[in-house]
């Protein structure tokens, strides 16, 4: 057999072990890590997909908070369905070596950023990728972000596979776009990048074209079907977001955009993902160490500016300029580090792509670019993330007996997170939340609040109230601004598996309303 034959199929066959490794080690890290129990999951990542398979969209008022109630379901469903297949330990292995899959788009960008560099470089590269400190923290949790990453990545493989690759970029962007819009920034950054790459090209306005229609159709084949119905049940494809422009009636006409970290920073705010991973609370709550995000950022601008000394062209510098102009529009908007995830994981890759761009020769480019991957490992330290053992039950709430469920309203009200508790509960309760993030016990005007007032002035309904005792001091008053009179009567608790005293996954109470 031919030495360099020999040579390359073993190249190729160890680099499949180690992705295969790293798929595997992300199901076995999930495994390690224990069952998500974070706020998400409570908040609306179990409740909305119980909602839709159960026909509870406008049954239920806002039980996620104003925002989370109308989110797509589309990622989250895969996982309910897999907890009542496989049950909660097995559907969470699954979950994080899907999570893992993100190994494979970034093996092909490696292979096509960097040519030279052999694929056992690219492998390991992408193994460096994929346990950053956010990622381990996200296996095996609901989330989604290191799902949607798999979008991203994928769409940004595509687009250095060259021009014949421009139209699955658009439709694969569109579709992790069409399933969850924070993908908004990235959406600008890759749009902006294809224009600028082929507008002055031959063709480039066809491929252009292709490329755009490709991404609308991608939103349309994960999100229109769900915009659809938004839009018949409450007249906003987006609720509720941007309703000041789409004026749905169900809630006040406000944008409700997050501002994520943006708020107080100073601008030109650009120079945030230096600061993410590295200061404490900048783009994110949790507290962890990981120099990814700056790592990537600063090796992009180094292959954008390879480009403007001449010493780049091709797919590197395509892969620099999504990166830079993606994390530019998300310092403005979102800053939130979840929703550039997929960057985190190109951050070793991109800091050694920079690297040997710029110190040219093969021998010293690849030992800085080692030892730079090495300073990156070492100083990863994944933040504490919110978990609890495996059990048969994913939630473990114990409902107390309710008489005549089909004769029963439950309001809830505060700012814990409560809707996975609903899918424990008799199907035939309504829940109506009248208080919470973006949520005004006082509303009158919008139709949501009319509605829950209706439903109050029903007297073949025997009322009841669900929330978490620590913030009786705001349930009690909110209770009153819903109507004056209406006090809290007989409480009885309402276990489950999250239940941490002094925090958001706090012991729940289900109490008599009375007046």
């Amino acid at each position: 057999m031919n030495p360099e034959f020999r040579s390359f199929s073993y190249q190729h066959a160890f680099s499949a072990f180690l992705l295969v490794a790293g798929i595997a080690g992300c199901g076995a890290l999930a495994a390690w890590l224990g069952q998500d129990a974070g706020w998400d999951l409570r908040n609306y990542h179990w409740y909305v997909p119980y909602a839709v398979i159960g026909g509870r969209l406008g049954f239920d008022i806002l039980p996620s908070f104003m925002g989370p109630t109308f989110h797509n379901p589309g990622i989250d469903m895969p996982f309910w369905l897999a907890v009542h297949l496989l049950g909660p330990q097995g559907a969470t292995i699954l979950l994080g070596a899907v999570q893992g899959l993100n190994i494979l788009p970034l093996y092909l960008i490696a292979r096509r950023a960097l040519p030279a560099l052999p694929p056992v470089g690219a492998a390991l590269l992408a193994l460096a990728g994929i346990f950053g400190a956010m990622n381990i923290g996200l296996l095996g949790a609901t989330a989604g972000d290191n799902l949607l990453s798999l979008f991203v990545l994928c769409a940004i493989a595509a687009l250095l596979s060259g021009p014949r690759g421009l139209w699955l970029a658009g439709l694969v962007a569109g579709a992790g776009f069409g399933l969850k819009p924070v993908l908004a920034p990235f959406i600008v950054g890759l749009a902006l990048t294809v224009i600028g790459c082929e507008a002055f090209r031959p063709g480039g306005f066809r491929r252009i074209a292709g490329f755009a229609l490709c991404g609308i159709a991608g939103t349309l084949l994960t999100g229109g079907w769900w915009m659809a119905i938004l839009y018949m049940h409450f007249g906003n494809p987006l609720m509720p977001y941007f309703n000041d422009v789409f004026a749905s009636a169900y809630v006040p006409a406000r944008t409700y955009s997050d501002p994520g970290f943006t708020a107080g920073l100073p601008w030109p705010r650009i120079q945030l993902p230096f600061l993410a991973g590295i200061v404490d609370h900048v783009a994110a709550e949790a507290v962890f160490t990981d120099i990814r995000l700056p790592a990537a950022y600063l090796g992009a601008i180094g292959l954008v500016l390879a480009a403007v000394f001449g010493r780049l062209r091709g797919a590197a510098l395509r892969l620099g300029l999504v990166v830079v102009l993606t994390l530019m529009v998300w310092s403005v908007i979102f800053a939130i580090y979840r929703y550039v995830l997929a960057f985190e994981m190109l951050g070793p890759l991109l800091m050694a792509a920079a690297l040997m761009v710029w110190i040219g020769r093969r021998g010293p480019a690849l030992v800085a670019a080692t030892l730079a991957v090495v300073v990156i490992l070492a100083v990863t330290r994944p933040p504490e993330t919110e978990r609890v053992d495996f059990a048969a039950d994913l939630t473990g709430v114990e409902v107390p007996p309710i008489d005549d469920p089909a004769h029963t309203l439950v309001l809830m009200a505060g700012l814990t997170p409560a809707a996975f508790l609903i899918p424990s509960f008799p199907a035939e309760i309504r829940f109506l939340r009248f208080d919470g993030y973006w949520i005004e016990p006082a509303e009158t005007g919008a139709l949501y609040a009319r509605e829950i007032r209706a439903a109050l002035d029903d007297a073949a309904y025997r009322r009841l109230i669900l929330f978490n005792p620590e913030e009786e001091e705001r349930v009690v008053p909110a209770l009153a601004s819903l109507r004056p009179g209406l006090t809290l009567g007989a409480c009885r608790p309402v276990p489950h598996r999250f239940a941490r005293a002094g925090t958001n996954g706090g012991r729940f109470v289900l109490c008599e309303i009375e007046g």
